[in-house]
């Protein structure tokens, strides 16, 4: 694309970014490198996840998610007038999205700054406001959960050199931080229309749940996988009650087979693989848009067509 082109304005509407998402994850899901990068993205899920019980307690959740993204964006937006991120402005974009209500959006900030992820600061510019500013470890995390689509985002397209653009030093994260508001937020409200990702994307901690079941398969092929509750569970702090419930729903919605008690062996149904593959690809065309954005390289977003 022509390299001067520089006035874009970044609020892409809402249904053309639906339609671009669509059709990024038709190409993605296409793309015959597609099911290694699959792997490569339980994978980095699972390692990133697993054994982190306060990683896994922020995290499980959609709205969670979106509140950390949040205030990232805020904070390191600073060309559309804001002063960084406030509890009202995170409240406005949790309702706008219906993720939450605006007690269980401030209840989460309460939890994300009692375990050092966020800190408040007054406002130097109207003391009757407080600033919710990301910690370090906010930011690294972060960044760890990019890095984990961009591998998968590598994989499939090895000359674009996504991997390269989290090494600048010139502050591309905070540029990519900045952009996410304006990218696909609404990732979520797409999963959760999806036969089978519903499902999941609803249940606390359901997609790294699922990240860890398709972990377990030894082979493309391979359909019986052992994902025992109670082991699972202690793995992602969840209970194994929890684990069961989610298991014996995606039994009756036809996602699963359960062909031992207690999770000792079950059968992975094409439905599942649908909706898994769904979900990775969402999320990795989700940071190619914000890496593009960030980046302004808008070869591949919805600026006159689709790609």
């Amino acid at each position: 694309m022509d390299g001067n082109v520089v006035d874009f304005d970044p609020f892409i509407a809402d249904e053309t970014r639906s339609r671009w998402l669509v059709q990024r994850v038709a190409i993605l899901r296409n793309n015959p490198h597609f099911a290694p990068a699959a792997l490569i993205f339980s994978q980095g899920v699972v390692n990133l996840f697993e054994g982190h019980y306060m990683a896994n307690k922020v995290m499980a959740t959609m709205a969670r998610q979106v509140i950390c993204m949040a205030v990232l964006a805020l904070h390191f937006d600073h060309t559309s007038g804001s002063h960084g991120a406030t509890i009202s402005a995170i409240q406005r974009i949790t309702t706008d999205a219906k993720l939450c209500s605006l007690s269980a959006t401030a209840a989460s900030i309460d939890l994300l700054e009692k375990i050092g992820l966020v800190k408040r600061i007054q406002d130097e510019t109207d003391h009757r406001i407080h600033l919710i500013q990301p910690t370090d470890s906010l930011v690294g995390c972060a960044k760890n959960i990019v890095e984990v689509a961009v591998a998968a985002a590598d994989r499939l397209f090895p000359l674009r050199h996504y991997r390269d653009l989290l090494d600048d030093a010139g502050g591309f994260m905070e540029r990519y931080f900045a952009s996410s508001l304006h990218s696909l937020l609404d990732i979520s409200t797409w999963i959760s229309g999806q036969p089978g990702s519903r499902l999941f994307a609803a249940s606390g901690n359901g997609e790294i749940l699922l990240c860890k079941l398709m972990s377990l398969k030894n082979s493309p092929g391979d359909s019986l996988v052992s994902f025992p509750f109670d082991e699972i569970g202690s793995l992602y702090g969840v209970s194994r009650t929890h684990i069961r419930r989610l298991m014996k729903r995606a039994e009756a919605e036809g996602l699963v087979r359960l062909l031992e008690a207690g999770g000792r062996k079950v059968k992975i149904l094409p439905p599942l693989v649908d909706a898994f593959e769904n979900m990775v690809a969402a999320h990795v065309a989700k940071t190619q848009f914000g890496m593009h954005l960030a980046n302004k390289d808008y070869d591949l977003l919805p600026i006159g067509r689709c790609a």
